[in-house]
């Protein structure tokens, strides 16, 4: 357990030791990298989940990581390609190294933050409870688990910039494509997270896996109408 906490805390330091460390080892660090990625996607997950329900909170906990991993499978070919257009003539591998790390420190920057949010859905009405009330509650703690996986999300890119870095070999290089990079995971995590939806389930429905609302919202509209919903109360 200590020597998992160790590696959890090196990577989310991104030290150049530790950046060197993944670099030489390439393919064989990326073992490593998901173990990461698929706990602290799963512990958030679970919190994300455990307003609706228990079972709720289990379907969360394990899309959350397969979030995590869709969105590296579904931009690691574009981002490659970036990268060369940029300058940087890194491989495939690279580049996928690099996305998972940077999810691994998104995934463990959100599972630290998890008691935190915690605490606001204890304190939040649950789904049973006024009609009127639980509808706020929903729309708050949703709009609270974007706002903690984003930031998750931002921190996890910035620290993985450094790997990027050593990858590239230059700096400004590394940043612009670490920018690009950044835009491609936010596009397509938000798309695929509306795919991969409900992981906080309205207290009208029962808990469920699969989404029911394909065509009726899509990720943006449920944010902003989940604002204004906030805001007009």
């Amino acid at each position: 357990m200590r020597r998992w906490m160790t590696t959890v805390c090196a990577i989310c330091r991104m030290d150049q030791r530790m950046a060197s460390t993944l670099v030489a080892a390439d393919g064989r660090s990326i073992g490593r990298v998901l173990v990461v990625v698929v706990t602290g996607g799963m512990f958030y997950g679970f919190v994300f989940g455990i307003w609706r329900s228990p079972l709720q909170a289990l379907y969360s906990a394990g899309k959350m990581p397969l979030l995590f991993l869709s969105v590296v499978g579904a931009s690691a070919g574009i981002n490659t390609i970036l990268a060369r257009v940029a300058g940087c003539d890194l491989r495939l591998a690279q580049v996928f190294l690099c996305m998972v790390t940077a999810f691994a420190i998104t995934a463990a920057v959100a599972a630290s933050l998890a008691p935190v949010a915690a605490l606001f859905v204890a304190c939040m009405p649950g789904p049973r409870s006024d009609p009127g009330l639980a509808e706020q509650a929903y729309y708050r703690l949703l709009l609270l688990h974007v706002g903690v996986i984003a930031f998750a999300g931002l921190l996890g890119n910035w620290r993985a910039l450094r790997l990027l870095e050593i990858m590239a070999g230059q700096k400004h290089r590394a940043r612009r494509v670490g920018l690009a990079w950044l835009a491609t995971a936010g596009f397509v995590g938000c798309q695929l997270s509306w795919l991969f939806s409900p992981f906080l389930c309205k207290p009208t429905q029962e808990p469920h896996l699969l989404p029911k609302e394909y065509f009726q919202e899509n990720f943006y509209e449920r944010v902003w109408h989940s604002a204004v919903k906030v805001a007009a109360r």
